[in-house]
């Protein structure tokens, strides 16, 4: 397996297009959408915080370890938020750095709000090939360098919201494959480019509250990437006592996941998931474990705000 990934990195580097799945993957993103949907920003009715460290495929050298932070608010009398988030993506000898901020519009639509998000700003893609392992220290690869590129990328959301349902699309990299792409010439003379694909995301889910001490909440992820599989995440999570939510998730990648959260108080909630593979990479890793720290502070008093339990 370690050989297949540093592989695939070498594809890159000898003028060849990767085209996947390239955006982090969550298994927590019923907890924090704005990772993944820029229109999310402001839906809280609060100045929210949050923070994921996740590291993909654990017992595998050079595996995916991913840590981002996200903070986003609307303003108090406005229709709008603000938002800012940033994350470090690292696979083998290939990282993937970005810093974005967000603008979103929120308006009153039926019996909630439907709101706009658009996100800019930047990647960094850097390959170093000095951490590479080559059986023949004469390869024509093994040069040492260091390859990078900064490019910049916009994101667009909708996200519609009431006290107990959500639903969301985003299309992530606007500019898609083929507009820009991140560039460099090899000692050899070939040409290291890769690309950023659209990443379309769709995402719903509603709160079935039973009483005020259980509530029922199922939701539901599709996410598509020009050549890659249609990748479905569903989720079912109960919140016991209004503090603690126990969930599994099943992830049509071959995966299954479980997912645990917790409210430590009113303001700040701590989670962890486990992902357990059952495909062909499962004699490989003992699974994915990610962490999850989300912080609120209300800047609304109105009783009728939305809930930042159930959504």
């Amino acid at each position: 397996m370690k050989k297949l990934l540093f592989g695939l990195i070498l594809i890159m580097s000898v003028g060849s297009e990767i085209k996947a799945q390239q955006d982090a993957l969550y298994s927590q993103y019923m907890f924090n959408p704005f990772a993944i949907n820029p229109a999310y920003a402001g839906s809280r009715n609060a100045l929210s915080g949050a923070l994921i460290a996740r590291k993909q495929w654990a017992g595998i050298d050079g595996a995916p370890t991913t840590g981002s932070f996200a903070v986003h608010s609307p303003f108090k009398g406005k229709n709008f938020a603000l938002g800012l988030n940033g994350v470090v993506d690292k696979i083998g000898p290939a990282s993937n750095n970005g810093a974005m901020v967000t603008y979103a519009y929120h308006l009153k639509l039926g019996p909630g709000k439907l709101s706009l998000g658009l996100r800019g700003g930047i990647y960094s893609n850097r390959l170093d090939k000095s951490l590479l392992n080559f059986n023949n220290n004469n390869d024509i690869q093994n040069t040492g360098e260091v390859f990078q590129k900064v490019v910049p990328t916009f994101d667009f959301g909708g996200y519609y919201y009431t006290n107990n349902f959500y639903a969301g699309l985003s299309i992530n990299h606007l500019l898609s494959s083929g507009t820009y792409k991140l560039d460099s010439i090899a000692a050899n003379g070939s040409q290291v480019f890769s690309t950023y694909d659209r990443h379309i995301t769709f995402a719903t889910g509603y709160a079935i509250v039973v009483n005020p001490d259980l509530v029922f909440k199922p939701s539901v992820l599709v996410r598509q990437v020009h050549g890659a599989p249609l990748n479905v995440d569903v989720n079912f999570s109960v919140l016991f006592n209004k503090v603690f939510w126990v969930g599994a998730s099943f992830r049509s990648s071959k995966a299954l996941i479980a997912i645990l959260e917790y409210n430590i108080t009113d303001f700040v909630r701590v989670g962890y998931s486990y992902d357990f593979s059952f495909g062909p990479i499962r004699t490989y890793t003992s699974g994915s474990h990610e962490i999850f720290l989300g912080c609120d502070l209300s800047v609304s008093k109105r009783k009728n705000a939305y809930s930042t339990r159930y959504l």
